[in-house]
């Protein structure tokens, strides 16, 4: 596949936006494959957007279902089920019936996951009948017949669905698309498994993840590792279970894939708790309720905090227009007076002063001509420097996570290798002491790196970034915070991301240090081609002397920098909030 996207990627013209759209969106579904799920969506809505300057219902719908796949897998059904509608919406009033019926059988998928069985089983039954009043090919009609067994199996009509699998069965094997025959033979395992037949289920299991390993299909693998960990346990081979269900858990958690990840922790918990071992037992069901409880609220809530953030943001709005509002008044009725004065004074004097007035006024030109050459000779400079600072800074860390981060890894390998091997017991507890020691090595270096040069801002933008950044910063305080942000999808220029974030690390470092709050809001938005950033503390509020303070002073330069605005708002009662404006 990379192989074919690079060719193409050559072939085409930079005029050529249909085209163009496609190479993204398939960009898109090879990193999707890859469970690289930030690079995917960001493909998704470069295709999204090339489709919408051009007009394409088309290439926009393609791209609505193919992100709707994305956030299925991140587990966030409001936005996938967004999507998804408007992809079918689109696709079936263009007569592109193909991606109407994948939206709709997507639909059905998360009916499932939300417990909506009827209207699931019902949307994949719909997909199946226009599927086939439009004589559409093979390769559309397995996945719909595919995840129409799936839901007979999940109510228990085990016959039935084996009778559908292996109708999908002989359709993949009219097409080219051989990949799906993994999920499909994990499925068949399943109906095994619940017939009590477990080294069928096996047989069956292994088969898959033999075809997910072929194809590189990372989803695939983990699931067939998972049911194999599930019906190892099941024939009390505890050792085998747990192996593969903790390489399942740590592909999972690769791919923040939070719906498998709870299945996973489930048989975890299963596991231990048939080994007797009641500590690790709840320990991996707390972790199941964690995923579990995090999927829900953020489906539950989305909805909620977005109408909240822009509820919160209109009235900010309104109350900065009603503030500038008043000032304007005062500084005309300040102006009409000084007119006036002026008049008087200029009628006196206007010969004896008119020489006067015109010199000084000349003199004031030239000095302010003067001090704004010297202020953008000033401001050139301190970029260049800031600029060749952050150059720097990603020198260093990828020096560091590249390097001697790499180098750490292969140590740690080796001397764990070495350890399992070592039968003398104090020979093994030193090569564990030097293990660990090496593991604390290793973990400073990355947290060296990332502190240089983060590499969720590098790679998945500013969203990611500053919640990786409030969650590290807070995870040793008892201090709460709340991060919400719309609108902000897309990625912004370089220098703007790294400026935002390098100011939201100093305000976090002084809410942390000197404000003694319990609570702190932060708000990330864009409005009327304007990036909006808030942070709001209920500490002791800012004091004069902190304003020129050096932090304070390098939070200003760095946001003229990227000619943006910051306004302070101390108060003893509420704490401080920072508003910072960014013109895009």
């Amino acid at each position: 596949m990379s192989f074919y996207l690079d060719k193409l990627k050559n072939k085409i013209k930079p005029k050529d936006s249909v085209w163009l759209s496609r190479y993204n969106s398939s960009l898109g579904v090879y990193y999707s494959q890859k469970g690289q799920y930030n690079k995917a969506r960001e493909q998704q809505l470069i295709a999204l957007k090339i489709g919408k300057n051009i007009n394409d219902p088309l290439l926009m719908a393609k791209a609505y279902q193919r992100l709707g796949v994305i956030y299925k897998f991140l587990g966030d059904f409001e936005i996938s089920m967004d999507y998804f509608f408007k992809s079918r919406d689109l696709s079936y009033q263009n007569k592109d019936t193909v991606t109407g019926v994948m939206a709709d059988l997507a639909i059905g998928q998360n009916y499932w996951r939300l417990k909506k069985y009827k209207e699931a089983l019902k949307q994949v039954e719909k997909a199946e009948k226009i599927a086939l009043e439009n004589k559409l090919t093979s390769d559309v009609l397995s996945p719909v017949y595919l995840e129409k067994g799936n839901m007979l199996l999940m109510f228990g009509k085990l016959d039935e669905s084996l009778k559908v699998y292996k109708k999908v069965e002989k359709l993949i094997n009219e097409t080219v698309h051989l990949e799906g025959i993994a999920a499909l033979y994990s499925n068949i395992g399943a109906i095994y498994f619940y017939k009590n037949d477990f080294n069928k289920a096996i047989s069956y299991y292994r088969k898959s993840l033999k075809l997910a390993e072929e194809y590189e299909d990372k989803v695939a693998i983990g699931i067939a590792k998972m049911n194999l960990g599930e019906a190892y346990y099941n024939i009390n081979q505890f050792q085998k279970s747990e192996k593969a269900l903790k390489e399942s858990l740590v592909l999972f958690k690769h791919l923040k894939d939070k719906l498998n990840l709870v299945d996973n922790y489930n048989y975890l918990y299963e596991l231990e708790t048939k080994r007797n071992n009641a500590k690790k037992a709840l320990a991996y069901f707390k972790m199941k309720s964690i995923y579990r409880d995090s999927i829900i609220n953020e489906n539950n809530l989305n909805k909620i905090s977005s109408l909240e953030v822009k509820y919160k943001t209109a009235e900010k709005e309104n109350k900065i227009t009603a503030q500038n509002l008043e000032l304007q008044t005062q500084k005309a009725t300040i102006a009409s007076q000084r007119n006036t004065q002026l008049l008087l004074i200029g009628g006196l004097g206007f010969l004896v002063l008119g020489g006067l007035l015109f010199y000084n006024r000349n003199k004031a030109k030239q000095k302010q001509k003067l001090q704004q050459a010297i202020l953008e000779e000033k401001e050139r400079g301190f970029e260049a420097v800031v600029r060749a600072s952050e150059d720097e800074r990603k020198r260093i860390s990828k020096d560091l996570h590249d390097g001697i981060g790499q180098e750490m890894a292969a140590l740690k390998m080796a001397i764990n290798h070495v350890k399992e091997k070592e039968k003398d017991l104090n020979q093994k507890k030193a090569l564990d002491d030097i293990y660990e020691n090496c593991s604390k090595s290793a973990d400073e270096i990355r947290n060296i790196s990332h502190q240089m040069m983060p590499r969720t801002l590098l790679e998945s933008g500013l969203v990611e970034a500053l919640n990786d950044l409030l969650k590290t910063s807070f995870l040793y305080s008892e201090i709460e915070f709340k991060f919400d942000y719309f609108n902000v999808e897309q990625r912004f220029d370089e220098r703007i991301e790294i400026s935002l974030y390098r100011v939201a690390q100093e305000l976090i470092t002084n809410v942390v240090k000197h404000s003694k709050a319990t609570e702190v809001n932060v708000m990330l938005y864009k409005q009327n081609e304007e990036l909006i950033f808030f942070l709001e503390d209920n500490g002791v509020g800012m004091k004069n002397e902190n304003k020129k303070g050096h932090g304070v002073l390098n939070i200003k330069n760095r946001i003229d920098m990227i000619k943006g605005s910051i306004n302070y708002e101390p108060s003893p009662n509420s704490g401080t909030t920072a508003r910072i404006i960014i013109p895009l």
